[in-house]
């Protein structure tokens, strides 16, 4: 705008050496009283949304497991042998027959629950003939110390169910002003 001004100040001065100086004295009052005005534009872009996100998994081991905790003066032995029948099986599955899976999550001040639909594990843990588990602690040479200790030697199944459930959600907003001549 102040461009357009200036341009437009410069052709008057050309002009005012031909005018009678009365004439200059209107020209010029006329000139300061021109408003000036400018536009402004103004332009919001929101964006928003949320994600869902539900996981799960089910893991299932079978093992042996031996431990032992001793005095010094103890000699400590321990064996596990674990032998499964033909017929055993881990079997882990998500869906249903119509092959649905569904968590529904309550939360509480004193938690949160979560009701699960359509998965399942089902384990058959069938011990074969060989399987042993053996422990034994026997003492060394005396050395006037007490002797003390433990020592077990078993079989283990463990089964582990994760659920998570996260949610997230964003708001942003852009805000752009254009300002220009009107």
């Amino acid at each position: 705008m102040e461009m357009h001004l200036l341009i437009l100040l410069h052709k008057v001065s050309s002009l005012m050496k031909f005018l009678p100086i009365r004439y200059t004295f209107l020209l010029l009052s006329i000139l300061i009283t021109f408003p000036v005005s400018s536009q402004v534009i103004e332009r919001n872009n929101t964006n928003s949304g949320t994600s869902r996100v539900f996981t799960y998994s089910i893991q299932s081991t079978y093992g042996t497991q031996t431990s032992a905790n001793a005095s010094p003066n103890l000699k400590v032995e321990t064996e596990a042998v674990l032998n499964l029948q033909r017929g055993s099986y881990i079997t882990n599955k998500a869906g249903d027959i119509g092959g649905t899976t569904s968590a529904v999550f309550t939360a509480s001040p004193g938690g949160t629950n979560v009701q699960l639909t359509g998965i399942s594990a089902d384990n058959l843990f069938l011990i074969d003939s060989g399987s042993r588990f053996r422990t034994a602690l026997s003492t060394t040479t005396p050395d006037g110390q007490p002797s003390i200790g433990q020592a077990s030697a078993t079989a283990t199944h463990t089964m582990t169910l994760t659920v998570s459930d996260t949610q997230t959600s964003f708001y942003n907003t852009l805000r752009q002003n254009f300002e220009g001549a009107q």
